[in-house]
């Protein structure tokens, strides 16, 4: 969020006044596509419709170029994920040699324990290599893994960032909640992509509430190759087609608040996923 002052000049014969008015500028990353799944960027701000607290807001511009990302990849290394570790290191490596030369991004696991297996490289940088060391626990601290690579994207310099969970969905020990790991997200602005391979006692509802109210996108997945591929195929396509939309907001955020956001496309065969709730900085 940006705060302008605006200099206002009233004119009362040959004397003059003169008014500072503070402007709340909140900037929002958002993608946009069609039914057909298409991802559309050459919008303008008056296709857009803005809402906080149900109250209309307007929008100022659109940033449509493609920022850097810093992007935290989560991996539950607890026992019943060990069968299908092979692929997801597979396709979880070929994704991250997609990246733009500008990204970077750091691999932790979380099982009786939150690890570092790669930390925070650029694209650039990057010398690649196996994935060595790896360590299977019985449990799963699925809330407070992903605390903690929230809490390290915070650290990052750049403002567009992502957080890939890949797990069963069980959470079985360790602290934290879902309602804070959802907020710490939207306080942070990062999209969460949930990958999540079908288990009966996965908190599907819940992880896909993570995903959605922070902008990202739920993927159900099962024992394939080709289903996860295709899952990491698709948010590639997301991620670069973000951009930012900048709307001026009638709240006052000098107070504490915590507006609901809803944007919406004034075509209805249009859809956006966007952040549901902001926390000025």
């Amino acid at each position: 969020m940006k705060t302008l002052a605006l200099l206002v000049c009233l004119l009362c014969g040959s004397a003059s006044a003169q008014y500072v008015v503070d402007v709340q500028v909140v900037d929002l990353q958002i993608s946009v596509s069609d039914k057909q799944g298409n991802f559309l960027t050459e919008l303008n701000p008056e296709d857009f419709i803005v809402l906080e607290n149900d109250q209309p807001q307007q929008v100022l511009d659109l940033e449509l170029k493609r920022e850097p990302f810093s992007i935290g990849v989560l991996i539950d290394t607890s026992s019943s994920m060990q069968k299908v570790f092979q692929l997801t290191e597979r396709s979880t490596k070929d994704f991250l040699s997609s990246l733009k030369a500008d990204d970077e991004y750091f691999v932790m696991t979380f099982d009786d324990k939150i690890s570092t297996l790669k930390d925070l490289t650029k694209k650039a940088d990057d010398a690649g290599g196996d994935w060595k060391d790896l360590r299977y626990g019985d449990r799963t601290k699925l809330y407070e893994g992903v605390t903690s690579a929230l809490q390290k994207l915070g650290q990052t310099e750049n403002t567009h960032r992502a957080l890939f969970l890949i797990s069963d969905g069980v959470n079985t020990s360790g602290s934290g909640s879902l309602k804070q790991a959802i907020e710490l997200a939207q306080r942070e602005k990062v999209l969460i992509y949930c990958l999540i391979f079908a288990d009966y006692d996965a908190d599907l509802n819940g992880l896909r509430q993570l995903s959605e109210s922070t902008g990202g996108t739920f993927f159900v997945l099962f024992d394939e190759f080709p289903r996860l591929q295709a899952a990491y195929d698709k948010i590639a396509a997301d991620l670069a087609h973000r951009f930012t939309l900048f709307y001026r907001s009638t709240n006052d955020y000098s107070k504490p608040t915590k507006p609901q956001i809803k944007v919406s496309m004034k075509d209805p065969k249009l859809s956006v996923r966007f952040q549901r709730t902001y926390y000025p900085r």
